[in-house]
């Protein structure tokens, strides 16, 4: 089963095909067919700009996405899918309480454009992320009913289930979302999403080495999640394991910095002697 960004990618290959500019949205994957909902077969009113935003998000010219979609909507209010495409961007640019508004305008649509079916998994982590898990939860079984065993719906609706504090149903999610990141195709990044919060899950339970093993499983599958090295220290910090719990903060750090996302030791400024010492 292919994950939302393959899908998605799916109908971005498809406006390549059609003669329109290339698109996509989430990291590359493998295109598979567009599939319009049998109950609307008849065409949909369309903009060719759309695709033009789709190829902005793609490179990360979320901002120029957001601006075209709007000039679709200002100028063609009759265009739905640009609504759905201004939701997507906004929700990937973290402006999620705008990129809610439009998601349930989208979600409302009778209008068969191609991304309809998948707006309520963008909507699902929007409300995941604004912490109303309820709206959350609605969202992502709605899209799980139009594309089945979706394994990034799966992993939202397990993070729900967590937070709600249903740990076996947190279990039984988590274990099939990570079934669908390695079948056919394993997808290594994905694998470590979900192993790192099997271990979050094993924490709740006071089951700390079991933790340990998933973050390690996590490490394995993709060791460039600074999250899971961070995770993984404070872990082995609890089972008296201090040289390699610095180890891995120390992993951690190296990443952070790589990111830009902090500095170097060796670049901080030296600490200042308190005043009136001249030493």
């Amino acid at each position: 089963m292919p994950t939302i960004s393959a899908i998605f990618a799916g109908i971005l290959a498809t406006a390549l095909l059609s003669g329109a500019a290339p698109a996509a949205c989430d990291p590359p994957a493998v295109a598979v067919p567009v599939v319009v909902p049998a109950a609307r077969t008849e065409s949909y009113p369309d903009d060719p700009r759309l695709d033009v935003a789709l190829q902005m998000l793609k490179k990360g010219s979320g901002d120029a996405a957001i601006m075209t979609a709007r000039a679709v909507i200002k100028s063609r209010p009759d265009v739905d899918r640009a609504v759905a495409i201004l939701g997507i961007a906004l929700d990937k640019q973290k402006k999620y309480e705008d990129a809610r508004v439009q998601l349930e305008k989208a979600r409302d649509s009778k209008q068969a454009f191609p991304e309809r079916k998948h707006v309520p998994h963008f909507l699902g982590w929007c409300c995941f992320h604004l912490g109303d898990l309820a709206a959350a939860r609605t969202a992502f079984e709605a899209h799980l009913k139009l594309v089945p065993d979706e394994p990034d719906s799966t992993f939202g609706l397990a993070l729900v289930a967590l937070g709600e504090d249903k740990l076996d149903e947190a279990d039984a999610l988590f274990a099939k979302a990570l079934k669908g990141f390695s079948e056919p195709t394993p997808r290594a990044v994905d694998q470590a999403r979900v192993l790192t919060r099997m271990a979050d899950l094993a924490l709740r339970r006071d089951e700390v080495n079991k933790a340990e093993e998933l973050l390690e499983r996590a490490i394995k599958a993709s060791a460039l999640q600074h999250e899971t090295w961070s995770k993984l220290a404070r872990v082995r910090d609890r089972l008296g394991k201090p040289a390699e719990a610095d180890a891995a903060r120390a992993n951690a750090q190296r990443i952070l910095e790589a990111l830009g996302r902090t500095q170097p030791d060796a670049a901080k400024p030296a600490p200042q002697a308190p005043a009136g010492d001249t030493q």
